[in-house]
């Protein structure tokens, strides 16, 4: 990740200043062309896939949209939905019990499912933090990290469990 804040970092130095005509000769331009596409890829933000996710994205990931990029296990080890007591399982708890899905995600040999960013901060404040299950591998921490809101919600709870959670991934942002 520290590659990828670099990488983003530079890459907007690059954007900023390397015009065609500041590089000295052929050589350095496409050595420049070569850094900014390798910037660019590595900016971006590479997750693994979530386990359970569908395939409505072709690779299972949880960094293409504006809004599902948080891999949380949503069923137990026996394929049911994960009850936090009183609260209910994900679905109660977000108001999403009609189009539950624990079906799809048992489908895909998985027991996880990328989350709108607003449902993961729900889930925290309802069930807390040590609950919750997230997978800081599949999801896209930086860029859930650079959102305030998603839904009209807060997402700082979503931000502290991140950072609680997955330090790893977010002590250099």
């Amino acid at each position: 990740l520290r590659a990828q804040v670099r990488g983003a970092q530079v890459l907007f130095w690059l954007q900023l200043h390397a015009q065609p005509g500041n590089f000295k000769g052929i050589r350095s331009m496409k050595f420049g062309v070569i850094l900014v596409a390798a910037l660019h890829a590595a900016a971006a933000g590479d997750v693994a896939p979530c386990p359970g996710e569908g395939a409505r994205y072709g690779d299972h990931k949880c960094n293409h949209d504006s809004t599902h990029r948080v891999c949380a296990q949503l069923l137990d080890a026996g394929g049911q939905p994960l009850s936090w007591g009183p609260k209910g399982d994900f679905w109660e708890i977000t108001g999403q019990k009609a189009w539950q899905w624990d079906s799809e995600i048992r489908a895909n040999n998985g027991d996880s499912w990328c989350i709108c960013m607003w449902a993961t901060a729900r889930l925290i404040s309802a069930a807390g933090c040590d609950n919750v299950h997230l997978h800081c591998e599949s999801t896209d921490v930086a860029y859930v990290l650079q959102q305030y809101h998603d839904g009209g919600v807060d997402l700082d709870p979503a931000h502290s469990c991140l950072q609680q959670k997955c330090p790893h991934l977010t002590k250099f942002l």
